[in-house]
């Protein structure tokens, strides 16, 4: 059996950590001057981190140096001595990723004897939560890290993401698009749909008018790329807006009868996406081949 560690971009409360037996280093963001750690305790922290988004406050995220990772792995180690798998952020959005491959080598030469595995999970927040689930029903089963490591980078790979935005002017601000595209696209009801690529890269999909036609879009897509939906379970992640996510599971569940899950998107990604963002996800046979 492994030891299975994660970077906290899988938003997965503390006492929720503990249960799944799952060891977690904190991201952190930086929010009107103040630098917080990303490791909730409960959903309380993430409905005060939107509601000081709401009042005008633009946080700020950082990666995780190599020193941290290791510092991390080296208390972790200390306590199991068994080799370790760990989950990061995408490498398409973070250079997190980079750096944990970069402490294992560091560790690897400092421990000879113990080996980590660092798998990409191509995703952030509840879109890790496939991968995170997989990892655990690997350990569990006792399969080698090595072996885990291997099938859960090409698990990865399945998992199709849906991201629907809300706020145009707030990808404006993050440079995703331009000024004049956010206010005619406010204007017109747009709501664009966004993909991670086979990368982990984030690329406009789609820009359907309005949430329920994006979400029909979705739903559609969730019937022409998941095999047997009626027997897969899907995953909604919502950026403090627990109705839109509600609506989304209820269409989900009468069109399909799905097992859905819905969860938070915790402040590292929702500073870049802002409130009211959604977004779905399931298991595919691949991603869509789009580019960023």
């Amino acid at each position: 059996m492994y030891t299975l560690t994660s970077d906290s971009a899988i938003d997965v409360f503390r006492a929720k950590a503990d249960e799944l037996g799952v060891k977690v280093i904190p991201l952190t963001y930086t929010v009107d001057g103040n630098t917080v750690e990303d490791f909730a305790a409960d959903e309380s922290e993430y409905k005060k981190f939107y509601d000081d988004l709401k009042n005008g406050s633009m946080p700020v995220t950082s990666q995780i140096n190599p020193f941290s990772h290791e510092e991390f792995w080296e208390k972790v180690y200390a306590e199991n001595k068994n080799d370790i798998v760990h989950l990061t952020l995408s490498s398409g959005l973070s250079q997190t990723y980079a750096s944990a491959c970069k402490a294992a080598q560091n560790f690897k030469e400092k421990h000879p004897e113990a080996n980590i595995y660092v798998v990409d999970s191509l995703g952030a927040t509840q879109a890790e939560a496939p991968v995170l689930e997989k990892a655990i029903e690997l350990r569990d089963a006792g399969v080698g890290a090595a072996e885990a490591a291997e099938a859960l980078s090409a698990y990865a790979h399945r998992i199709q993401v849906y991201i629907i935005v809300d706020d145009l002017f707030h990808l404006k601000r993050g440079g995703r698009i331009s000024a004049a595209s956010a206010v005619v696209g406010s204007v017109m009801g747009i709501k664009p749909i966004i993909v991670f690529d086979d990368d982990g890269k984030l690329a406009t999909y789609k820009k359907p008018l309005g949430w329920k036609k994006a979400l029909k879009t979705v739903l559609d897509h969730i019937e022409e790329y998941c095999p047997d939906p009626a027997e897969k379970k899907i995953w909604i992640a919502h950026a403090d807006c627990l109705d839109k996510a509600e609506e989304a599971k209820a269409a989900i569940q009468k069109r399909f009868g799905s097992e859905v899950r819905i969860g938070w998107i915790g402040p590292v990604i929702g500073s870049h996406i802002n409130r009211g963002t959604v977004g779905i996800l399931f298991e595919a046979n691949s991603r869509l081949n789009i580019k960023a």
